[in-house]
């Protein structure tokens, strides 16, 4: 017998795309959501959109340029009981929240960076689901700071037990960063898609689209005891496309 249910993971690009998110959340009705670059007042109605019960919010930092400022992290929403929430950082410090500047590029990496990892229960069986959003390069090729980055990441994954990790990782499948991943941790993200940007409503479609044309930086990794299928990746929502998938494990009979 198994147990399972409905996840979607989806950059919604802070304030831009709010109605288009929550339409669409509203629409495929997903059991766990996990966000990134979501802002802290805009996370409550995300739940709302999926009917769910509870959610974990990890701040980033601050974004004061925006229409209506706030602070901006990572969250998971779920329709199930969330048992424990657990917090590694790998970049930055936790309770020090620094501005970005969507303007100013030398700002992004400023925020802290993290892992969100959230224990859900469904039917009696504990499912760990975790998120991040990882550092960024202005061309999506690693330089030593993401170098610096994934190597601690992957130290905190090592000790993080079993999971489902889903994120915008701002590394190209094929990449160094990407086969770092890759390496320990299942990529599920089917390889027919070669690009997670939305090729429509990403900022660089007007000035340079062959840059994103071949850029799957969202991805889905799992270790051994997770199945992960059914997956899908949905454009037209955000800049970014959401990755859908349903996620289960294998009840061990007694």
């Amino acid at each position: 017998m198994s147990v399972g249910f409905k996840l979607i993971s989806l950059n919604i690009e802070r304030h831009k795309h709010l109605a288009l998110v929550e339409k669409f959340l509203t629409m495929r009705m997903p059991d766990v959501v996990c966000l990134q670059e979501v802002f802290e007042h805009d996370v409550e109605r995300f739940l709302r959109a999926i009917g769910g019960l509870t959610y974990a919010f990890e701040p980033m930092g601050k974004r004061p340029d925006e229409p209506l400022p706030g602070i901006m992290g990572i969250a998971i929403l779920s329709r199930f009981p969330i048992m424990k929430k657990e917090v590694r950082y790998y970049a930055g410090e936790r309770g020090e929240l620094r501005d970005s500047i969507q303007s100013d590029a030398s700002t992004y990496n400023l925020m802290n960076r993290m892992i969100l990892a959230s224990d859900i229960e469904k039917d009696g069986m504990g499912f760990r689901i975790a998120t991040t959003h990882f550092t960024w390069t202005p061309d999506g090729k690693p330089d030593d700071v993401q170098r610096n980055d994934i190597q601690n990441l992957l130290r905190i994954l090592a000790e993080l037990g079993d999971f489902v990790l889903m994120g915008d990782f701002n590394a190209p499948r094929g990449g160094e960063i990407f086969a770092m991943l890759a390496e320990h941790y299942k990529d599920n993200v089917p390889p027919h898609y070669v690009t997670s940007l939305d090729q429509k409503l990403h900022r660089a479609v007007e000035s340079h689209p062959h840059e994103i044309a071949d850029k799957m930086v969202d991805g889905i990794f799992s270790t051994p005891n997770y199945i992960v299928t059914d997956i899908e990746m949905i454009c037209g929502v955000s800049d970014h496309c959401a990755l859908v998938a349903t996620v289960s494990k294998v009840e061990e009979e007694n």
